[in-house]
C-alpha cells in the first residue's frame, strides 16, 4: 500500500483523487499541488459570476483552504511542480513562499486544460480574455460593469454560456462559430436550428459557418473582422472586448518529460485503473485519454462528471486499492435562455467518426398529456446501432424536463439496452408531470420501426 500519494493538480479531478485516497487509506502522507492560489472550484460556474447567478467568486470554492488540514492533506497552493525524478520517485516543487522536494510511492497527474487559441491575428491585445479560471472570471466579470459589445470567438458549451451572461447584464453579444452550427460537438445540426432560433429570440447575434480572422485596434479591440466561409465576404463587428473560447489542449508537459504516453487526442494515455504506461502513474480529468464507453476508442473526457469519476478510480488505486472506470459516455446538459440542451452517447458526427452505423427514432413531443394545460414541446432524438439495435446515444431540446429524461437514456446506453428494451421501458404518469407515452419511449418505438426488431 503507498505510504506517500503526491497530486500534480487541484481542480475537480485532483481534489477528488486526494479525498478518494485519505477515504481508502487513512494513513497515507497526501500532497497536493497546484499552480493557481485557490483550492478546488467549480470551473462550470464561471459564466454565472458575469451574470450574477453565482452571486460571490468564493462561492465557487468547494474545497474551502481550510478543510485540507482536516483531512490531513498537505495543499500547497500557488505551488507549481518544475521537475519530477521517476527514477529517484522525487519531485521538486517551487513558490513564492515555498521550495523543496518531496518523495512519492504514487504520483497522479490532474493537470487539466489550458485554452487552445485559434491563429486570429491580434489576440495578444488588452481586453482579449479567454475563459478557464477564476481570474479570468474576474476579469469578464469587470469586463461587464463597463462594456457594451462584446464578441465571443466559438460557440461551444462555454461560449454560450459567456455570450448568454453577458446579454443578462445588457450587453450587445455577437457569437461567431467556425462551423456551420453552434454546439455541434453536443447535439446534430437540426438540434442546433432550433437553439439558435431560441437564442437569436432572445437578442443574440449568431454568425455561424464564419471565420474570426483578426482582433482590430491599437492597444485593445474596438471591432473583429470576421469572414464568410460561404461567400468569403467580409465585414467589422464592433466588440470593446472578446472572448475567445475555441476548445482547450490538455497540459501533459511534466508528465511526457517521465516518459507517460500521449494518445491520438494529445491527453495522457490511461487503462481502466486510470494508470499510465509507468507503474504507479496515475492521470485523470482533462489531461487524461480514455475510451468511448459505446466504442472503446480514444476519447477525452472534458467534463466535471467524468473528472471526479475517473479521480475517484485514480484516487483509490494510488492508495493501494484496485477500482475500475468504464469509459466516457459523455452526459452534457445546458441551459440557454430558458431552454435546456442535453445530450449523450454518440452524436450524427462522432457516429461517422467512431464508424457506427446507426438509425435513429425522431419525434417531437409533449411534457405533460395534451388536455393538461401548460406542457411544453420537447424534441427528442435516441441512437441504436444498426446492427444490434443497441442504444448508442439519445438528444433533448425543450424548455422543461429535457435533463432528466436524458439520465434514463445514458443509463440505458450503460445498461446496453436495445430499442425494443427502451420501448418496453416503463415510465411513471401524471397528468401534471409527463404523459403514459413519455417521448422517450415513443422514439425508441420509432427507431425499432427502422431497426424492424
Amino acid at each position: 500500500m503507498a505510504e506517500r500519494i503526491a497530486i500534480i493538480g487541484c481542480g475537480a479531478a485532483g481534489a477528488t483523487a486526494a479525498m478518494q485516497a485519505r477515504k481508502f487509506n487513512r494513513k497515507a502522507e497526501i500532497t497536493v499541488f497546484n499552480t493557481e492560489t485557490y483550492s478546488q472550484y467549480s470551473r462550470c460556474g464561471l459564466p454565472y459570476t458575469i451574470s450574477g447567478k453565482v452571486r460571490e467568486f468564493d462561492d465557487l470554492i468547494l474545497m474551502p483552504p481550510d478543510n485540507w488540514e482536516m483531512l490531513k492533506i498537505d495543499a500547497k497552493l500557488g505551488v507549481t511542480v518544475t521537475k519530477i525524478d521517476h527514477d529517484k520517485k522525487e519531485l521538486s516543487f517551487e513558490g513564492p513562499d515555498e521550495s523543496g522536494s518531496l518523495e512519492y510511492d504514487s504520483l497522479i497527474f490532474a493537470t487539466g486544460a489550458v485554452n487552445a487559441d485559434p491563429p486570429i491575428k491580434g489576440l495578444d491585445k488588452d481586453r482579449v480574455y479567454g475563459l478557464r479560471t477564476m481570474d479570468d472570471a474576474k476579469a469578464l466579470a469587470k469586463e461587464a460593469d463597463k462594456a457594451k459589445n462584446i464578441l465571443i470567438v466559438g460557440g461551444g458549451l462555454v461560449g454560450m454560456e459567456t455570450a448568454e451572461a453577458f446579454h443578462e447584464r445588457g450587453l450587445n453579444v455577437t457569437v461567431v462559430e467556425f462551423l456551420p452550427n453552434i454546439l455541434l460537438a453536443m447535439v446534430d445540426s437540426d438540434m442546433a436550428e432550433i437553439i439558435e432560433g431560441h437564442c437569436v429570440e432572445h437578442g443574440l447575434k449568431i454568425m455561424c459557418n464564419s471565420a474570426a480572422k483578426e482582433v482590430l485596434g491599437d492597444k485593445s479591440p474596438r471591432a473583429v473582422l470576421v469572414e464568410s466561409r460561404e461567400t468569403g465576404e467580409t465585414e467589422e463587428i464592433t466588440a470593446d472586448a472578446v472572448v475567445v473560447a475555441t476548445g482547450v489542449r490538455p497540459v501533459t508537459e511534466m508528465a511526457q518529460s517521465i516518459g507517460v504516453e500521449t494518445g491520438p487526442t494529445r491527453g495522457i494515455v490511461v487503462d481502466d485503473k486510470m494508470e499510465t504506461n509507468l507503474k504507479g502513474v496515475y492521470a485523470c480529468g482533462d489531461c487524461a485519454e480514455h475510451v468511448d464507453f459505446i466504442t472503446g476508442k480514444p476519447m477525452a473526457g472534458g467534463l466535471g462528471t467524468v473528472a471526479v469519476r475517473q479521480a475517484r478510480v485514480a484516487g483509490i488505486n494510488a492508495a493501494g486499492g484496485d477500482e475500475r472506470f468504464p469509459g466516457i459516455v459523455g452526459a452534457k446538459v445546458t441551459k440557454l435562455f430558458g431552454l435546456e440542451i442535453a445530450s449523450t452517447g454518440l452524436t450524427e458526427n462522432l457516429a461517422d467518426r467512431f464508424e457506427v452505423k446507426v438509425k435513429k427514432g425522431s419525434v417531437r413531443g409533449m411534457t405533460k398529456p395534451p388536455y393538461y394545460v401548460g406542457g411544453k414541446e420537447i424534441k427528442v432524438k435516441t441512437y441504436y446501432d444498426a446492427d444490434e439495435g443497441k442504444l448508442v446515444g439519445g438528444q433533448l431540446v425543450g424548455v422543461e424536463d429535457a435533463a432528466m429524461r436524458l439520465n434514463a437514456v445514458t443509463v440505458g446506453i450503460q445498461a446496453h439496452m436495445t430499442a425494443p428494451e427502451f420501448f418496453d421501458f416503463e415510465n411513471c404518469y401524471a397528468p401534471a408531470i409527463c404523459d403514459t407515452w413519455d417521448p422517450l419511449v415513443t422514439s425508441a418505438e420509432a427507431a425499432r420501426k427502422r431497426l424492424r426488431m
